[in-house]
């Protein structure tokens, strides 16, 4: 014959609580799916498994989540300014579950009425790109610097307090201060014209000293 253990109200409260918050959503990394450049959404599938809960406590069967549709990607900006990139199928998210539906803000911005009553649901998520497992953190970040650049740094433009540096493929191409342009590379400008004279092929006449020699200071362009 087997017997049941009575439970304590403190332990009751308890798993009611447990059993209430694993429906409660408020941040979880996820991994991007599906992008939409044209909403500047993506489809997304959550990382950490869910999983049951035996009456013992013990977690059992874990599940992949859901794939979450339509989640709006946040970029860095503000007015007419933006710093966009990419989310790349694969790469990692933060997501930001919202206490209240955003359905309908997505649709049409401003201030409204949620209409719907359901609260911290993972359907409701916003998604920060940047986040990387320790595998995968960002090599060689440099103190003291402000650096926009692809993920190995061969290629970018690195800001500092004194100067800003622009490197392509691993060469520094430039660097600039407030009193220097120092390019490390050539440079190919476009034709110049100067009062409807080509640079490129413009002509300057000799002056001539008074013993008929031709080198003093030439005049301006003529052709």
């Amino acid at each position: 014959m087997s017997s049941r253990e009575e439970l304590t109200t403190a332990n009751a409260f308890k798993q009611q609580f447990d059993s209430l918050s694993l429906l409660l959503r408020t941040t979880m990394p996820a991994q991007v799916v599906a992008w939409y450049p044209d909403k500047n959404t993506v489809d997304v599938q959550p990382v950490l498994q869910g999983a049951y809960l035996t009456d013992d406590g013990d977690v059992v069967d874990p599940y992949n989540l859901p794939i979450i549709n339509d989640v709006q990607v946040q970029f860095f900006g503000a007015g007419d300014f933006w710093l966009t990139v990419e989310p790349t199928v694969g790469s990692y998210c933060v997501l930001s579950i919202s206490d209240r539906c955003i359905e309908g803000w997505k649709k049409a911005g401003g201030i409204i009425n949620p209409q719907k009553l359901r609260h911290h649901d993972k359907s409701d998520a916003f998604a920060y790109m940047g986040l990387n497992p320790l595998p995968d953190a960002i090599p060689s970040v440099e103190a003291g610097t402000l650096h926009m650049r692809t993920r190995d740094g061969l290629t970018g433009i690195k800001l500092t307090k004194d100067a800003i540096d622009y490197d392509v493929g691993g060469v520094n191409v430039c660097t600039m201060t407030s009193s220097l342009v120092d390019f490390k590379v050539p440079i190919k400008t476009p034709e110049a014209t100067i009062n409807n004279i080509p640079h490129s092929t413009h002509k300057h006449t000799q002056g001539a000293d008074s013993a008929g020699n031709s080198q003093q200071k030439s005049n301006g362009p003529t052709t």
